[in-house]
């Protein structure tokens, strides 16, 4: 074989070589893609996410290969300094076989959330499986880094043995970082909140959780930007999650009508209103009894608030606004009065 390849000119052969890589990266994904439509017919779905993932890995093997073989023959003395091209592409399938090893770590850790939430019939808390698959996947690359050091001919023993000397050293300089980390892991295992979960630190500081990271964890936001906080904030901090125990919640609705007003009347409209949203708006909770309190009597009005109940934080908004609008028709209707901010003077002579 290699005596019919020497006739032709080197630089030709190993961009042939290229070029087959390529096309054979290409048909492979082809043959993946084959494969996925008949493992779609099948009952589980561990292999659809094992090839999903494992796709452009094998690819990048394949090509990497085609190019070490291209380069191997046009050029066998290659080198990069003392660094030879076995070394070199040996760094590179290491870090395309722990990218490989990662994905398929990645597609079992669906597949099992998956077969679980189909036995259950439910949906579960992913937190933790996601957080224990970042753990696995964080120890894989080390391993992938101490090999890549054996390499270069750098033992791993001496070196853990220098990190364990300068360990206090370093989570001295780290101590907002490993309190981060340490944080992520309460957070995970006490579990006062899950991925999808809205929280609210603050008036200033809430969102949908997105993910919780090594050293933070995001939140989007209702305009859909994230607000990213260091896990240590959140573990100190107290917050409110509107999803546990349950995503149902009340919402208080406040209003003032004048003093001159009858307030039976006033109880009776607000109440025929509320009953009334609440048995026709979309995301209330249709068997709950609405109910009025009067509060207080303030500085231009007297005040009271109506209870409705909702599904979900996501609903609030639009039965309030529904409750809103079809309270101030009533109240017009009626001739009740919403009085604004004002302030009487009286004079004395």
């Amino acid at each position: 074989m290699l005596e019919y390849l020497s006739q032709f000119d080197s630089n030709s052969v190993s961009i042939s070589i290229i070029i087959i890589s390529i096309i054979f990266a290409i048909l492979m994904r082809r043959v993946l893609k084959i494969v996925a439509k008949f493992t779609a017919k099948t009952k589980t779905k561990v292999d659809e996410i094992i090839l999903e993932n494992i796709r452009s890995p094998i690819q990048v093997l394949i090509i990497t290969f085609g190019f070490f073989f291209a380069v191997k023959y046009s050029q066998p003395e290659f080198s990069i300094g003392s660094i030879s091209i076995l070394q070199i592409f040996s760094i590179l399938w290491i870090i395309a076989i722990t990218f490989l090893v990662s994905r398929i770590i990645k597609a079992l850790f669906e597949a099992y959330t998956y077969e679980l939430k189909e036995k259950l019939h439910r949906k579960i808390d992913d937190t933790l499986f996601n957080f224990t698959r970042k753990l696995i996947n964080f120890a894989v690359w080390i391993i992938a880094l101490s090999i890549i050091l054996k390499q270069f001919g750098i033992e791993i023993t001496p070196l853990l043995a220098g990190l364990g000397i300068a360990g206090i050293a370093i989570a001295m300089a780290l101590k907002d970082t490993l309190s981060n980390f340490l944080s992520a892991i309460y957070i995970t295992a006490d579990r006062p909140m899950k991925l999808g979960d809205y929280i609210e630190l603050d008036a200033n500081t809430a969102g949908y959780v997105v993910d919780i990271g090594w050293r933070t964890t995001r939140l989007r936001t209702w305009d859909h930007n994230y607000l990213i906080l260091p896990n240590s904030k959140i573990a100190e901090s107290v917050f409110r999650n509107y999803n546990a125990p349950k995503t149902e919640m009340t919402t208080l609705v406040s209003c003032g009508v004048a003093y001159d007003s009858d307030l039976k009347k006033v109880e009776k409209v607000a109440l025929v209103v509320a009953k009334k949203v609440q048995k026709s708006v979309d995301g209330t909770i249709k068997d709950y009894e609405p109910s009025l309190r009067f509060r207080e009597f303030g500085d231009n009005a007297i005040t009271f608030t109506v209870s409705l109940r909702v599904k979900n934080r996501e609903s609030r908004g639009r039965v309030v606004h529904e409750f809103i609008k079809a309270l101030k028709i009533s109240f017009d209707k009626e001739k009740i009065e919403i009085p604004f901010p004002q302030m009487d003077v009286h004079m004395k002579k």
